[in-house]
């Protein structure tokens, strides 16, 4: 069964159905801020090390492999409909939800439509730069005005370790802080511990991200 094909004009590969037998994946970002992402937006992010600096959560034990990972939701307000701009999390039935996904060099973009609306959302890391940029457009392709609200979705670890993530989350969710500065989501790990490096044990360094375009991401301060 014919899933997709390399595109040579565009150097991508384009997948046409977005149920693949396994998650088909691309790699984004450089040797210091790294992403992995699949075909449906599965996957996470990394700073530096995906095994000491991960940024998103990945689950090894998951079922689907790729969950959770970098969703955009939207909903419908008049009819309360809803759906995701990537095939999953949310799996409309594809007689009803069309999705394409193309692989680049670095980036990879999405386009869906459902009922009238059209998505196209496009993962990419900026040259030089230590954070993911996600860009999603709306199109209302149907004959009639539409209300559409529009969600972001992400989940991230609560320890940079990711063993530590999985096997100690208890303690985990008590040394992480969320909270919302002019503007942005910032994510913070031993948010109170001394920032010199020398003074705490490796495993309880504080780190801090800020999620938003041209903010810092992931590292340690």
């Amino acid at each position: 069964m014919k899933y997709g094909y390399f595109d040579d004009d565009a150097k991508e590969y384009v997948i046409t159905r977005p149920d693949t037998p396994q998650s088909w994946s691309n790699y984004l970002g450089s040797t210091e801020y790294g992403a992995i992402i699949t075909n449906n937006a599965g996957g996470y992010g990394f700073y530096q090390s995906g095994a000491r600096g991960r940024f998103m959560r990945l689950l090894f034990n998951r079922v689907p492999m790729d969950q959770p990972g970098r969703y955009f939701y939207l909903r419908d307000r008049q009819s309360g409909d809803y759906w995701s701009a990537s095939w999953q999390p949310v799996g409309k039935p594809l007689d009803e939800y069309q999705s394409t996904c193309r692989h680049g060099t670095a980036y990879t973009t999405i386009l869906s439509r459902y009922t009238g609306i059209t998505t196209e959302t496009t993962y990419f890391v900026p040259l030089g730069q230590k954070f993911e940029y996600w860009r999603m457009k709306i199109s209302n392709e149907s004959d009639q005005t539409r209300q559409i609200s529009a969600f972001t979705f992400c989940e991230f670890t609560n320890q940079w370790i990711t063993t530590q993530d999985q096997v100690n989350l208890q303690y985990s969710l008590f040394i992480v802080k969320g909270e919302m500065t002019d503007g942005l989501l910032r994510i913070a790990i031993h948010d109170n511990l001394p920032s010199d490096d020398n003074a705490v044990n490796l495993n309880d360094t504080p780190f801090k991200c800020w999620m938003g375009p041209g903010r810092r991401a992931p590292g340690r301060i």
